[in-house]
C-alpha cells in the first residue's frame, strides 16, 4: 500500500522524464533542421576567406532520426574571384549512426552516394590548381602522431559514384582531356582489410569508353586490372604521334580488353590476358600523303604468365595493310624523312633515337610494357594463328635516274600453329607482282632454333619490263621485254646455307647500251649474251646454286648470285658464232605483240615498220582476226622524258629540228651533270627535293608538258594508221582503245602499242 509520503513523487519523476524527452527531441530537431541552415550560411559566407574560393550550397541534411547526412548542390569556383567551376556535385550523402560510432570507436558508413561530381584540373609543371589548398595550414610534418588512432575502426559500404565529369588540361598534355559519365562502385573499404575492389566506367569526350574493374591489396603488394576500352578514337593521339614523326593525320579506332594481375614486389606474379582490335588505321606523312594504314588489326594474347614462363598468342591478324615506301639517291627514304630521329655521338659510337619527351603517352606506355616484361623470359610460347591478308605495298626508288615504281598487291602470309613442343612452324605466303606476276612461298623454321629454316618459292609471269629503271641504271641497258619464272628451294641447318634456284626467262629483250648509268657498275654485253643464251624456243634457263656458312661474317649471298650470273653472261659473249646462226631464224614473236617508239619519236622508222609489217601479214593471212592497239606508254615516264629532252635542249641552246650531232649532244648530256643540275637550281630553285626529271616537268609546267605529250601521241597514232591504210588494211580490222589493267600489266614503259587480238565481227 502506498504511503501518503510516496504519492507525490511519481508524477514528478514522470514530469522530468517528459521534459528531458522534449528537450532531446528539440535538440535533435535543431540539429536536423536549423543547424544545417546555419552551417550552410556560415560556409558560404566565409569560404573565400578560408580558401580563396566561393562555395555555394543548395542544402545540407544532418538527420539524426534517419542517420542520413549529405551535402546537395555544392559548387566551388576557381580562386581569385573567378566564376569558373573548380568542383561541384549534385549530391554527396551517406548513412551512419554517429553516436554508436563514437561509443564503440567503430565508424561505419553505408550507402555512400556521390552524384554528378565535377572537377576541373589544370597543371603547370608540378603545380595544380589545388596546390594552394594542400599548403593551407601546413604544420610540422614531423609532429608526433596519436598512437591511439590505430585503434579506431572504420568502414565504408556500398559506395557509388555516378554521372561524374573531369576536365583536365596540362602543359604535359598535348590537348585537354574530358572524362564524362564517370561511374564507380565499391562494396567495401575498411580499416580491417587492405584489399579494395572497384568497378569503374567512363566515356571520353573525344571518342571512346572504358568499363572494367580495379583491385589493390596493399598488404600483399598486389594489384589487378580487368578493363575494356571501346571505340577509342585515335585522332586524339595525333599530337603525341607528332612528337615522333612528321604527320598531319591519324585516323582509326581501337578496342582493348585487358586482364592483368601483378605485384610491385614480386616479378614472378605477372599474369596477363589481352585483346587488341584496331580498325581503319591511317597515318599520313608531313605533306598529308598516305603513309601507312590497315583495315583491321587483331591481336589476342591468351596467356602471359611469369610464374610458368608461358607466352601464348591465340591470334594475330593484320588485314588490309597498305603502305608506300620511297627511297632517294642520298640514302633517305619515306620513313626516315617522316620519323623525327635524334643522333648523338659519344666517342666512336653513334646512337640514333626517336626524339620524344618522357611525358609522351607512347613513351610512357612503352616504359610500362618494358617494366612489366623486363624480367620475363618465355620458356614455352605458342601462337595459334598469324595472318597478314590483303597487303598492299607501293615501292618507289628515285636512286636510278629513271625512277623505279613497283606495286605489290594481295600480299598474304599465314602460319600454322607455332609452339615450343612441335618440331616446326609453317608459313605460306603469296603476292601479286605489279598487277601481273605471282609469288608463292612456303617456309618453316624450328621454334627452338630460328637458325634452322626450310623455304620454297615460286615466281610466275614476272614482267621484266617493270625493272627497266634498274636495268638502265645498274646494267646500262634498257630492259624492253621479258617474262621470268622462278623456283627455288633453300635449307639452312645449323647456319649452313644450301640454296637451289631455277630461273626461266622468256622473250628477254634488251635495248642498246646507254651512257647514263651508275658510274660504279661493270657494264656487261647483255644484248649479245641474251641472244647467245636463248635456246631454240627463245628461252633462257639458269641453275644458280648458292652455298655457304652464314656464321662466317665474310659470307654474302648476293655477291655469289651476281658472280654466277656475270660468269654466264661473259662466257656466252665469248662464243658469238651461235648468235650469227640465229640470224637466219624466224622473226621473234615479240614483233607480233608490240610496237615501240622512242620517247620523243613522232614518225615511223625501221623498227616500227618491221613490227607493223608483221601485223599486216598476220591480218592478211588471218582474215578472221581483228586487233586492238592498246597504248602502253607510262604517262608519268613519257612526260618526264619529253620534259627532260626539252630542258636539255634549252640548256644547250638548241631549238627546232636537231641535226645528228646535236641529237648526240642532247642524248649524251646526263641529267645529273653538275652544270645541268646548277642550271635547274637556277631556273627552278623550289624543286630541289624532287628528282631531275620531275624538276624538268615543273620547270616547263605540268599542263604544257601534258599537252605536248598528248600531241605527240596523236602524231604517232596518225603515222600507224597511215601505214596500215597504205598496206590495204581496212579500218574495220583495227581500233585504238585504252587497255585494261590485265592487258597492259608488264608492258607499260616507252610509248607504243600492244596488239590485243580478237575475232573479227
Amino acid at each position: 500500500m502506498t504511503t501518503p509520503a510516496e504519492a507525490p513523487r511519481r508524477p514528478k519523476w514522470k514530469r522530468r522524464l517528459l521534459i528531458g524527452g522534449i528537450v532531446l527531441v528539440l535538440a535533435l530537431c535543431v540539429v536536423a533542421f536549423f543547424l544545417p541552415y546555419l552551417l550552410k550560411r556560415y560556409i558560404e559566407k566565409h569560404s573565400v576567406e578560408w580558401i580563396d574560393r566561393q562555395i555555394t550550397i543548395d542544402y545540407l541534411i544532418l538527420n539524426p532520426f534517419t542517420f542520413k547526412y549529405g551535402l546537395y548542390g555544392v559548387k566551388c569556383t576557381e580562386p581569385k574571384g573567378s566564376t569558373e567551376t573548380f568542383v561541384s556535385w549534385k549530391e554527396i550523402s551517406t548513412r551512419s549512426n554517429l553516436w554508436k560510432g563514437f561509443q564503440e570507436n567503430n565508424w561505419r558508413f553505408t550507402a555512400v552516394r556521390i552524384v554528378d561530381p565535377y572537377v576541373h584540373l589544370t597543371q603547370q609543371g608540378d603545380r595544380f590548381n589545388f596546390s594552394d589548398l594542400m599548403e593551407l595550414g601546413g604544420g610540422d610534418s614531423t609532429a608526433v602522431q596519436d598512437t591511439t588512432a590505430s585503434d579506431v575502426r572504420f568502414s565504408m559500404e556500398d559506395i557509388r559514384i555516378s554521372g561524374g565529369r573531369i576536365d583536365y588540361d596540362s602543359d604535359v598534355l598535348k590537348a585537354p582531356v574530358t572524362i564524362e559519365d564517370l561511374r564507380a562502385e565499391c562494396t567495401l573499404i575498411t580499416s580491417e582489410s587492405a584489399r579494395m575492389d572497384f568497378d569503374l566506367g567512363f566515356a571520353l569526350a573525344s571518342g571512346g569508353a572504358l568499363d572494367g574493374g580495379f583491385m589493390i591489396d596493399t598488404d600483399r603488394s598486389l594489384y589487378a586490372i580487368d578493363a575494356r576500352l571501346k571505340a577509342f578514337a585515335l585522332p586524339q593521339l595525333l599530337p603525341y604521334l607528332q612528337d615522333f614523326m612528321q604527320t598531319t593525320a591519324l585516323e582509326g579506332s581501337v578496342d582493348l580488353g585487358l586482364d592483368l594481375h601483378d605485384s610491385w614486389a614480386d616479378t614472378t606474379a605477372l599474369a596477363v590476358r589481352a585483346a587488341l582490335d584496331v580498325r581503319a588505321l591511317d597515318i599520313t606523312d608531313g605533306a598529308g600523303a598516305h603513309l601507312i594504314g590497315t583495315e583491321h588489326i587483331e591481336v589476342k594474347l591468351d596467356t602471359l604468365n611469369a610464374a610458368s614462363s608461358t607466352f601464348k598468342l591465340s591470334r594475330v591478324l593484320v588485314d588490309g595493310l597498305d603502305t608506300r615506301y620511297q627511297q632517294w639517291a642520298d640514302g633517305s627514304n619515306s620513313w626516315t624523312k617522316a620519323l623525327k630521329l635524334e643522333t648523338t655521338t659519344s666517342g666512336d659510337s653513334t646512337v640514333t633515337t626517336l626524339n620524344a619527351s618522357e611525358s609522351n603517352v607512347f613513351v610512357m606506355l612503352a616504359d610500362y610494357i618494358r617494366m612489366l616484361g623486363q624480367d620475363f623470359v618465355a620458356n614455352q610460347y605458342t601462337a595459334d594463328s598469324l595472318v597478314l591478308s590483303k597487303g598492299h605495298v607501293v615501292f618507289e626508288d628515285f636512286t636510278p635516274e629513271k625512277p623505279f615504281r613497283y606495286d605489290l598487291a594481295q600480299v598474304d602470309i599465314r602460319s600454322s600453329r607455332i609452339n615450343t613442343v612441335s618440331g616446326t612452324a609453317d608459313f605460306l605466303a603469296s603476292a601479286q607482282l605489279n598487277g601481273r606476276g605471282g609469288l608463292k612461298s612456303s617456309f618453316r623454321f624450328d621454334p627452338k632454333n630460328f637458325a634452322n629454316v626450310q623455304a620454297e618459292m615460286t615466281v610466275t609471269d614476272l614482267a621484266l619490263q617493270d625493272f627497266d629503271a634498274y636495268s638502265r641504271w645498274y646494267a646500262a641497258h634498257p630492259l624492253q621485254e621479258g617474262v621470268l619464272n622462278y623456283t627455288g628451294a633453300t635449307t639452312i641447318r645449323d647456319g649452313r646455307l644450301d640454296s637451289r634456284n631455277n630461273i626461266l626467262v622468256s622473250r628477254l629483250k634488251f635495248g642498246k647500251k646507254t651512257d647514263v648509268h651508275d658510274t660504279g657498275i661493270y657494264v656487261l654485253p647483255l644484248r649479245l649474251a641474251t641472244g647467245l643464251l636463248k635456246d631454240v624456243k627463245g628461252d633462257i634457263e639458269l641453275e644458280v646454286p648458292v652455298q655457304g656458312d652464314l656464321k662466317d661474317p665474310t659470307f654474302k649471298v648476293w655477291p655469289i648470285v651476281w658472280q654466277v650470273l656475270k660468269n654466264l653472261v661473259v662466257k656466252g659473249a665469248s662464243a658469238p658464232v651461235r648468235l650469227v646462226a640465229r640470224a637466219f631464224a624466224d622473226v621473234d614473236e615479240d614483233d607480233l605483240e608490240t610496237v615501240r617508239f622512242g620517247a620523243t619519236q613522232l614518225s615511223l622508222e625501221k623498227p616500227q615498220r618491221k613490227s607493223l609489217d608483221m601485223l599486216v601479214k598476220l591480218l592478211q593471212d588471218k582474215p578472221e582476226l581483228s586487233v586492238a592497239l592498246v597504248p602502253i606508254a607510262q604517262p608519268e615516264q613519257v612526260r618526264e622524258d619529253w620534259a627532260a629532252l626539252q630542258v636539255k635542249k634549252k640548256f644547250l641552246g638548241l631549238s627546232g629540228t636537231l641535226s645528228g650531232s646535236d641529237s648526240s649532244k642532247v642524248m649524251d648530256l646526263a641529267l645529273r651533270d653538275e652544270a645541268f643540275v646548277a642550271y635547274l637550281n637556277e631556273q627552278s630553285p623550289g624543286t630541289k627535293d624532287r628528282s631531275e626529271r620531275q624538276r624538268c616537268v615543273a620547270l616547263l609546267g605540268a599542263e604544257v608538258v601534258k599537252k605536248a605529250v598528248a600531241d605527240a601521241e596523236n602524231s604517232r597514232q596518225r603515222a600507224v594508221i597511215a601505214h596500215l591504210k597504205e598496206a590495204g588494211i581496212s579500218d574495220k580490222r583495227y581500233t585504238f582503245r585504252a587497255g585494261t589493267k590485265e592487258e597492259t600489266a608488264g608492258f607499260i614503259g616507252d610509248p607504243g602499242y600492244r596488239f590485243v587480238f580478237d575475232t573479227a565481227d
